[in-house]
């Protein structure tokens, strides 16, 4: 069974609209990638790669921590993180001998200022060649949001990553792309903003972005039910979104793709789309 030579993976954001900035919750948001770094015979040797930003206040971090990688972040009761893992959820009959890694990360950064932790872990993970199946870290009980309209704090999320290992038709394997941004954001209520999410690809393909869609890539945070009227998420990866009341708040979560069949032409018009984009907030 062979698919389209493209990666996705998904990156959730919380989407801050206060005035007072209020920290009560834990989870913040964050993202899953892999990367191949061998191939031996018939078995595949990726880096999956796990980051995600949390409450300061709730997981608190220190530089001893960051400058040693120990211990790994704590997670209190009646936060589940010690008994999450990121396991297959789709295509599993495919996942070539995948073993689920913890979720639970070790510190890279912090702000008290801004009160986030962010944790991060790499595990190496042999897989068999030509597999390809979808996994996700999934959980519940965070902040309450603002939309859908019946959101609740036990509203649960997911934030999954597709595995292919399937040869592509160049005869290598695909790089997938790495975006990255801090969550929460904190936007002004009744003005557009334009958030551009900064993406890599180690392919140098064209990387794309669309909302998420389904149980499996954000479960029951979907835009864009999970959205103000009238948001839109550009193929560029720039976010429009005009915030509603003050102390509002949001979960987006989108899927990053980087597609080897892209006509050239296809750059120009985004590129222009983005220069426009930054010309206003300029």
């Amino acid at each position: 069974m062979q698919h389209n030579a493209m990666i996705l993976h998904s990156l959730l954001i919380l989407i801050l609209i206060s005035v007072n900035y209020v920290n009560s919750t834990h989870f913040q948001g964050g993202s899953i990638t892999y990367k191949v770094v061998n191939v031996s015979g018939s078995n595949v040797t990726i880096v999956l790669t796990q980051t995600y930003i949390y409450n300061y206040a709730s997981i608190s971090c220190t530089d001893s921590m960051i400058a040693n990688q120990s211990p790994k972040l704590s997670f209190p009761s009646p936060y589940s993180e010690s008994s999450k893992y990121v396991d297959c959820i789709q295509y599993c009959n495919q996942s070539g001998g995948y073993v689920a890694p913890s979720v639970v990360s070790y510190c890279t950064d912090y702000s008290v200022a801004f009160s986030i932790t962010v944790g991060q872990r790499s595990d190496t993970l042999q897989i068999k060649n030509g597999s390809y199946f979808r996994i996700a870290f999934q959980s519940s009980a965070w902040r309450a949001l603002t939309l859908p309209a019946d959101s609740i704090s036990s509203k649960s999320w997911s934030i999954s990553c597709l595995i292919n290992l399937q040869m592509r038709s160049n005869g290598q394997y695909n790089t997938p792309p790495i975006a990255t941004i801090i969550s929460p954001i904190n936007i002004p209520v009744g003005i557009q903003q334009a958030i551009y999410i900064p993406t890599i690809d180690g392919d140098n393909d064209q990387v794309r972005c669309r909302f998420s869609n389904g149980t499996n890539e954000c479960y029951n945070t979907c835009p864009p039910g999970s959205l103000p009227n009238g948001t839109i998420l550009l193929s560029n990866c720039t976010l429009l979104i005009t915030g509603k009341n003050v102390n509002d708040w949001y979960a987006v979560t989108i899927q990053v793709k980087g597609n080897l069949k892209v006509l050239a032409s296809l750059k120009l018009i985004e590129s222009k789309e983005l220069r426009n984009i930054r010309g206003v907030l300029d």
